[in-house]
Parts: structure tokens; sequence; C-alpha cells
């Protein structure tokens, strides 16, 4: 079963037509087997434009930094893409192969992502004037070995401002998802359980293994934080 867990849309200027393209994606997640039957995907690229477009496909790694943001490079020698590009017409879709050809036993879950990236052509009849926006639409891949799952752990927990201030580190060898995220705080005298809009900037949140994700919330009320407390999480 497919679960959107992220979805980008870049958009560009590109002087040759006044029309906007667009188009659509799916799935926007993907959890490949590292060999067998499993290890292959297609996706679904739709042009919702009243003009043909031409769209390239490829596939990346993805490293996360601390604040979210990735780091990607070409994978073009663990995957292979079919067709890498093509000019799809209008409201019609293509088909999209991708089939995993790396390493056939990791030893944790690896992260990619599949981009569909328009191609500023023009494949009108009309003359190439104006302004012609042009998307990048990004979607997730998993290679995901048998027996993963992630393994969470909080440190670096301190006030700063009115801001809660924490790392989370994740050990284990899947990525965790903070959908309906609690975070339990205690010390030896008091425990505090925080959810809902009290941890809405770290709410579906995703942590890659292997990765650290840094994070802030609002400053609990009647509370004092020192280092004797400690946090964990429980998500679903």
């Amino acid at each position: 079963m497919f679960k959107i867990t992220s979805f980008i849309v870049f958009l560009g200027l590109s002087l040759l037509s006044p029309t906007l393209s667009a188009f659509g994606l799916k799935p926007l997640f993907a959890s490949l087997a590292p060999a067998g039957a499993g290890a292959e995907q297609v996706f679904r690229v739709t042009n919702t434009a009243d003009t043909p477009i031409a769209v390239q496909f490829s596939v990346t790694t993805r490293e996360q930094r601390v604040d979210g943001t990735e780091s990607q490079k070409a994978a073009d020698d663990s995957f292979m893409v079919y067709p890498p590009q093509a000019v799809i017409a209008p409201n019609k879709t293509q088909k999209v192969r991708v089939q995993w050809l790396g390493e056939q036993n990791p030893s944790k879950e690896l992260a990619y992502r599949f981009v569909a990236e328009q191609v500023p052509v023009n494949l009108s009849k009309g003359k190439n004037t104006g302004v012609q926006m042009v998307m990048t639409v990004v979607g997730s891949i998993y290679i995901s070995p048998k027996g993963i799952a992630p393994k969470l752990a909080v440190n670096n927990l301190h006030r700063s401002g009115n801001k809660l201030t924490f790392s989370v580190k994740n050990s284990g060898t899947k990525h965790a998802l903070l959908d309906n995220l609690k975070i339990n705080l205690s010390n030896q005298q008091q425990t505090l359980q925080l959810s809902g809009a009290q941890v809405k900037e770290v709410e579906g949140k995703n942590i890659l293994a292997g990765a650290q994700r840094d994070f802030s919330i609002t400053y609990p009320a009647n509370i004092n934080i020192d280092k004797n407390w400690s946090a964990q999480l429980s998500f679903n």
C-alpha cells in the first residue's frame, strides 16, 4: 500500500510560450524490495495542460541534513528508468518504469527521489514568445529490506528563548514518519505529554534511517526544563 510522504513541486520560468504547463505524478511514494519481483515500480505522469509537454525522468540519492533539507546526487548506476524522457500529449498519461539495480542485501532502508522534470521546449505550432512556467515534481523511493524498523532517541533538550529545542537521531534501519506525534517529557518528579497543537512544528516530519533532525516547538507553560529532563517520542 502506498502512502504519500512527500510531494515537492518546483516552478521555473522559460521564455517560450504564454501557457502554464502542469502535470501530476502517481504514486508519490514507492517502497521497493531490493531483489525479485518487488524491485520495480511503474510511475504515472499525467499532463493536465491543454498543450503537449516534454518531461525527463531520473532518480537521485537523498541525504538529509539536520534542518530537513536534502543533498542529492544522480543515482543512474543504481536504477533503470524507462523511458528516460517523453513527450506527453494533453490530458494523457505516460508510464515510467523504475527498476532497482543496486545492492540486493542492504543493511538498512535506502532513500531516493524520483524526479519528473519538464524540459522547456516549445512543442506547439505557435511562435516562441512569452513566458512558460515549467515544473519539477519529486516523489520518494525507498529500497526496503525485510526486518527494518526506526529507532529514535531525543537529545540536546533545552530551552532557547520561547522555544523548546531538541535533536532526534534515527539510529534504526527505516525512516520514521512522525504522524500522530506525542512527546513524553519526564524527570524524577514529573511527567508531561505534549501532543496536537503543542507539537505542530514536528508533526508529520520524516527522519531517514541514520539521519538526525533538529526541531523546536513552543515552550510548554508552567514547567522548567533542565538537564534532568528527558524526552521520548511516540507516533503512528
